[in-house]
C-alpha cells in the first residue's frame, strides 16, 4: 500500500500542481483475499481526525468524491487513485493517509489467471501485438460453485481496449479491429479475451491491466488483476533492410505464382473456344428440328378447326329440343298454380268474415274500458295536486333548517385555531400561536412567503444550550426571550405527519446566509433522533448532509462515531460524526475556536474563523 505526496513543500505562488498517490504495488494487500475498497483521506484539524475525501470500489469501480476542490483532477483505476491539486494553498499542506478495506476468506479456489504478450517490446508499425488474457478454475470443491463474470483489458492512458462479459459478445475500442473473446461455464475449457494489433504505434506503449471478476457461490465477488509493460521502440536501420528483404522475398514468390496463374489461363481459353464450336453446330441442328415441329402444329391446327365447327352444329339442335321440353313443363305447372290459388282464396274469405265479427265484439269491450281509464286518470291529478301543496310547505321548512345549521357550522369555523403556521395570517414577522394540536409555536410569517414552524432559535447566549438528552428531547427555552429548542420529539411527531422543507438562517458580520433543504425527517427516540436532509440551496454553503443518517448525541448520550464524545468537547448538542460541519447548538459566542455556533462552509474560511452570532432552524410542510 503505497502513498506519496509530490512535491513536499508549498510554495503558494510557485508550486502549480501538487499530486496525491494512493496505490497498491503487486495488486495485493497482506492478510486480505478480497480487497474491497481504496480510501483517500487527509488530517483535519477542526475533527481532530482524518476526513475522507476520495472513496473508490474496487469491485465496481465506482468512484465517490466527498470533498470539492476549485482546482483539481482525479484519475483512477483498479488499484490507484491519483489526486492533482491545481494552484495549491496552505490550506492544502495536511497529513495525507491511504486505507485499504478487504475481507478474509476461510476457503480459496484454485484458479490459473494469465496475462501474456508475444514481446515486451514492439517495433513500431513492423511487428504486430497480441495480448491474451486466459482464466481456468482448478481443484474445485464440489459444494463450491464459481463462474467467470467478466474479462476486461485496459491500458492506463487509453482506458478499456476490449472486454466481455457472461453469455455477451466482445466488446472492442473504437481504434481496435480485431478482438476475439469466449467465457466457458466448463472446466475443461478455459475463458479468455485476445486483441491483436497489426499496426502498433508509441501510444500503445504503457502498462497493460486484465482484470477478471468473479463470482462465487457464498454471495462474495472476487477481482483478479494482472499487469503487463509493453514498449513501442522506433526501429533501427538493421531492422527495415530485414522488412526490406521480406518484401522482395514476396515480390518474387507473387511473380512465380502470376506466370503460373497466365499458363493456366491460356489452357483455359483454349477449351472455352472448343465448346464454343460444339455449340454452334448443336444451334443449327436445333434449328432444323424447330421447322419440321412447326409444320406439323399447323395441320394439326386446321384439323381442330373442322372439328370444333361440327361441335357447334350437333350443340344448337339439341339446345332447340331442350328449349321445346322445358316450355311444356312450363304450362303445365302454371295450370297447378291457378287451381290452387282459387282454392286458397275462398278459405281466406271465410276467415275474414270470423274474424270480423270478434273484432266488433272487441271493440265494444275497449270503449267500455277507456271510460274507466278516463275516470282514474282525473283522481289521480286530484290527488298529485294535494301531495305537491304539502311538498312545498315542507321545502320551506328544510330550507330554513339548513340556514340555520350553515351560520352554526360559519361561527364555529371562524373561532377554530389554526391547523398550522401557513394558516396564520399576522402583521408581525414572529408571532406565537397555539394550534389545533394544543402546542405552542412561534411562526415566521414573512420569509418566502412565511409559513414556517420554528424548531431552534439563538441570537443573544440568554439561554444555556448545553442541556442533556431528556432537555432536548422535550424542548426547553423561552419564546419571549427569543431562545428555544422546540424539542426533538415534536420535531419527529411534526416531520412524520407529512414532507417538509427545511430552512436555517444565519448571520455571520452581519452578513445574511441560508441554507434550504428539500427532503428533512427526524426519526423516533427508539432510532436517536436519527436525521435525514437532503436536497441543498441556498447560499451558506451544505454544511449539513455531512451529518445525514447521523443520530442526535448529548453530554449524556454518545451515539457519535468518534472515539471520545463530541458532545463534550464541542460543549454542544447535535447530530455529530466524528465531528462536525455544523454546531449550531455550541457556545454562543465562545472564545475558543471549534466551540461556538460554527457552520464550517462560511466559520471556518480564511476571513472568518468566527462563529454565527444569529441562527433560526424552521420547517415548512411542502403544499
Amino acid at each position: 500500500l503505497v502513498i506519496d505526496v509530490q512535491p513536499n513543500v508549498i510554495s503558494p505562488e510557485i508550486t502549480v500542481q501538487l499530486v496525491i498517490n494512493c496505490s497498491i504495488t503487486n495488486n495485493q494487500v497482506q492478510r486480505l483475499d478480497v480487497i474491497r475498497s481504496l480510501t483517500l483521506s487527509r488530517y483535519n484539524e477542526t475533527f481532530r481526525d482524518f476526513e475522507v475525501m476520495i472513496v473508490l470500489d474496487l469491485l465496481t469501480l465506482n468512484l465517490k468524491q466527498l470533498v470539492t476542490f476549485k482546482y483539481s483532477i482525479i484519475s483512477f483505476g483498479n488499484v490507484f487513485i491519483y489526486l492533482t491539486i491545481l494552484y495549491p494553498t496552505k490550506f492544502d499542506a495536511k497529513v495525507y493517509r491511504c486505507n485499504v478495506n478487504g475481507d478474509n476468506s476461510n476457503e480459496k479456489n484454485i484458479s490459473v489467471f494469465n496475462f501474456s504478450g508475444n514481446s515486451e517490446i514492439i517495433k513500431e508499425r513492423l511487428e504486430p501485438l497480441t495480448l491474451k488474457c486466459t482464466f481456468q478454475v482448478l481443484n474445485q470443491d464440489e459444494n463450491e460453485t464459481s463462474s467467470l463474470q467478466s474479462l476486461y483489458i485496459i491500458h492506463e492512458t487509453n482506458g478499456v481496449i476490449a472486454n466481455i462479459n457472461k453469455d455477451q459478445p466482445v466488446l472492442q475500442g473504437s481504434h481496435l479491429k480485431d478482438a476475439q473473446g469466449k467465457i466457458f461455464d466448463s472446466r475443461l475449457k478455459d475463458s479468455y479475451l485476445q486483441v491483436t494489433w497489426s499496426n502498433v504505434k508509441f501510444s500503445e506503449s504503457g502498462k497493460y491491466f486484465c482484470e477478471a471478476n468473479v463470482k462465487h457461490s457464498d454471495a462474495r465477488a472476487e477481482r483478479l488483476s494482472e499487469m503487463l509493460i509493453l514498449a513501442v521502440v522506433s526501429p533501427t536501420v538493421d531492422d527495415l533492410v530485414k522488412v526490406v528483404e521480406k518484401l522482395l522475398g514476396q515480390v518474387d514468390d507473387d511473380t512465380k505464382h502470376i506466370q503460373e496463374n497466365k499458363q493456366n489461363i491460356k489452357h483455359i481459353k483454349e477449351e472455352l473456344k472448343t465448346k464454343e464450336q460444339n455449340i454452334l453446330s448443336n444451334t443449327a441442328d436445333l434449328n432444323s428440328t424447330q421447322q419440321t415441329i412447326g409444320s406439323m402444329k399447323e395441320d394439326l391446327a386446321i384439323n381442330q378447326h373442322n372439328i370444333s365447327s361440327l361441335k357447334e352444329y350437333v350443340a344448337a339442335n339439341l339446345e332447340s329440343l331442350q328449349s321445346i321440353k322445358e316450355d311444356l313443363n312450363i304450362q303445365q305447372r302454371n295450370i297447378i298454380s291457378v287451381k290452387e290459388v282459387i282454392a286458397i282464396n275462398q278459405q281466406n274469405i271465410s276467415s275474414i268474415k270470423t274474424e270480423l265479427a270478434v273484432n266488433e265484439e272487441n271493440l265494444i269491450n275497449l270503449q267500455k274500458d277507456f271510460k274507466i281509464q278516463q275516470r282514474n286518470i282525473t283522481s289521480i291529478k286530484e290527488d298529485f295536486n294535494t301531495f305537491y301543496k304539502n311538498m312545498s310547505s315542507f321545502q320551506e321548512i328544510i330550507i330554513a333548517n339548513l340556514s340555520a345549521s350553515l351560520e352554526k357550522v360559519k361561527n364555529q369555523t371562524e373561532l377554530s385555531p389554526p391547523i398550522s403556521c401557513r394558516n396564520v395570517i399576522n402583521k408581525d414577522e414572529r408571532t406565537v400561536v397555539v394550534l389545533a394540536s394544543g402546542l405552542r409555536f412561534m411562526c415566521d410569517t414573512k420569509t418566502d412567503g412565511g409559513g414556517w414552524i420554528i424548531f431552534q432559535r439563538r441570537f443573544n447566549g440568554k439561554v444555556d444550550f448545553y442541556r442533556g438528552w431528556k432537555e432536548y428531547r422535550d424542548g426547553f427555552g423561552d419564546y419571549n426571550i427569543g431562545e428555544f429548542y422546540l424539542g426533538n420529539e415534536n420535531i419527529f411527531k411534526l416531520t412524520s405527519t407529512g414532507k417538509y422543507d427545511l430552512r436555517i438562517d444565519l448571520i455571520l458580520k452581519n452578513q445574511a446566509y441560508y441554507a434550504q433543504y428539500s427532503i428533512f425527517q427526524i426519526l423516533s427516540e427508539k432510532d436517536n433522533y436519527k436525521i435525514n436532509v437532503g436536497g441543498y440551496s441556498g447560499n451558506a454553503g451544505d454544511s449539513l448532509s455531512f451529518h445525514n443518517d447521523m443520530y442526535f448525541s448529548t453530554f449524556d448520550n454518545d451515539n457519535d462515531k468518534y472515539s471520545a464524545n463530541c458532545a463534550v468537547e464541542y460543549h454542544g448538542a447535535w447530530w455529530y460524526k466524528s465531528c462536525y460541519m455544523s454546531n449550531l447548538n455550541g457556545k454562543w459566542g465562545s472564545s475558543e475556536r471549534g466551540k461556538d455556533l460554527n457552520w464550517n462552509t462560511i466559520t471556518e474560511t480564511e476571513t472568518a474563523r468566527v462563529g454565527v452570532s444569529f441562527t433560526e432552524m424552521k420547517i415548512r410542510e411542502r403544499e
